[in-house]
């Protein structure tokens, strides 16, 4: 569906390989307080074999006011999905939510409303988990799917700052030359961290929106300890590797010794904590998974998640 209106807002939405996943989110947007003619919803399918399709043609039948625009980006990699959304996206604020996602009716309208009253260049908002029927215990009590919240209103660092959830200042985001998402980290994730490094470089302020939450879910695959493992010491390497750019080779040499510290101590703790709850030696030891990315960032190796 097309129109001659330029809209408010382009929800940017990456996808790969999620129908089903992708059609609630899209019903999700359907819904929407905020009028259709407000916004546009981008879909960059990262198969190249377009498996996405069937899934924008039905949204087309079922919800036929809602204005989707489907391309494919056949380079795998999430920096190169991104930076093709945004090269798509007309409107004047990017709202970003992944195809794992699905937010409440007023997502959207609380995310504008919190952009025009704070005066912000980009708002965040939380990202709740949802757990399917079957999921043990142990992992819901962990909280290792869990992120922090704050107060609407609380100015935000880039360290806390995700694309899950938000509305970013397109213009600044199309500033950055020659692409807002760095290639080398296609793979490793880390994109947006980096990129929201960059806008503060810049000046931008981030805020955060506590009642444009959005749920995301926790599928069984990601609830084993072996993954919770595997990402806590991905992101810690990546996070570090993007921090570390900018320091000197003491500091970096530093921290990659008190990665080697927090590594051993929580893996030990953990094991003691495995008669009081699988959940709290989870914790600890997806902390000594971090730990230990600290070290690997040292040697700026890159593990691959995407």
């Amino acid at each position: 569906m097309t129109r001659s209106n330029t809209p408010e807002i382009s929800v940017c939405i990456c996808t790969y390989k999620r129908p089903d996943l992708l059609l609630q989110l899209l019903e999700s947007l359907a819904r929407q307080t905020l009028p259709a003619a407000r916004f546009e919803a981008i879909v960059v399918d990262n198969d190249a074999l377009a498996s996405a399709r069937q899934t924008i043609l039905l949204a087309a039948q079922r919800y036929p006011a809602l204005v989707v625009r489907y391309e494919i980006e056949p380079v795998q990699g999430i920096s190169y999905a991104r930076n093709k959304v945004v090269a798509l996206a007309t409107a004047s604020l990017l709202a970003f939510i992944d195809d794992d996602e699905w937010p409440p009716d007023h997502w959207l309208s609380d995310l504008l409303d919190s952009m025009t009253t704070l005066q912000a260049d980009a708002v965040l908002g939380p990202v709740i988990p949802q757990y399917p029927v079957g999921t043990r215990a142990w992992v819901i009590k962990s909280r290792i799917f869990e992120r922090p919240r704050f107060a609407t209103g609380t100015l935000m660092e880039s360290n806390s700052c995700r694309l899950s959830n938000a509305l970013v200042n397109a213009t600044l985001a199309k500033s950055r030359q020659p692409v807002p998402f760095s290639g080398r980290l296609a793979h490793t994730g880390g994109e947006d961290f980096e990129f929201f490094r960059w806008l503060e470089a810049q000046g931008a302020t981030f805020m955060w929106c506590d009642t444009a939450a959005v749920n995301e879910l926790v599928p069984p695959g990601r609830q084993t300890l072996a993954y919770m493992l595997s990402r806590g010491l991905r992101t810690s390497a990546t996070y570090w590797q993007i921090v570390n750019r900018n320091r000197s080779k003491p500091r970096i040499v530093a921290e990659a010794a008190l990665g080697v510290a927090i590594g051993i101590s929580f893996a030990l703790w953990g094991l003691c904590l495995l008669p009081v709850g699988l959940h709290r030696t989870a914790r600890s030891w997806v902390t000594s998974a971090k730990g230990f990315g600290r070290t690997i960032a040292l040697a700026n190796i890159s593990i691959a998640g995407y």
